[in-house]
């Protein structure tokens, strides 16, 4: 038995989706959720529907921007001064004025798709040497931290080792002095008894 209405963790669950996903898609596509007496957002049938919509135009790869203008036509930007440029070799994008908004689109998305290519094709070089050398910077300053993190764990590890050494060394000459201390009692007791 389905719920009439949802608090949002229920309906997050229902969609399989996280609840900030839910307060994103209604804060950037301007949705208008209802709420209960406390404030809190309430889902019902409609809420989930659109939802359940707004994700599978998500699978279909539309942007947010497109989504809202799905979902809420009226908050169309007005386009009374809109300049259209035409492409080289290519039909107007909005030439047609019967050519529904999402044909437009298309066209659009194509022919800014061969503007991005040629321009990548026209500065390949340079874009190239460009990286290259971004790339060698940043490896060569890499490198030269790891260097020094190196240089500085090995001589830290040179400290540990020439301490234990001194200590060692200090032990043996306390043992020693120890021995020294011992086998001079016992040859003063000796001495004692003889003399």
């Amino acid at each position: 038995m389905d719920k009439i209405h949802y608090i949002i963790s229920d309906a997050a669950k229902e969609l399989h989706v996280e609840a900030h996903v839910l307060r994103y898609w209604e804060e950037e596509l301007s949705l208008k959720i209802p709420r209960n007496k406390m404030g809190h957002r309430i889902y019902g049938p409609k809420e989930m529907d659109l939802f359940r919509q707004i994700m599978q135009w998500k699978e279909e790869g539309l942007s947010l921007k497109e989504i809202q203008l799905k979902c809420n036509p009226s908050a169309a930007p007005v386009r009374d001064n809109l300049q259209v440029i035409q492409y080289p070799g290519e039909a107007s994008a909005m030439a047609d004025t019967h050519a529904s908004s999402e044909e437009k689109m298309v066209q659009f998305k194509q022919i800014l798709g061969r503007i991005v290519t040629d321009a990548i094709r026209d500065n390949s070089d340079e874009l190239t040497s460009g990286i290259a050398s971004n790339v060698s910077d940043h490896v060569n300053k890499e490198l030269d931290y790891l260097f020094r993190e190196k240089e500085e764990a090995d001589e830290q590890r040179f400290r540990q080792l020439d301490e234990t050494i001194r200590s060692f060394q200090i032990a043996r000459q306390e043992a020693a002095a120890a021995q020294i201390t011992e086998v001079k009692k016992r040859n003063r007791r000796r001495f004692k008894r003889k003399g």
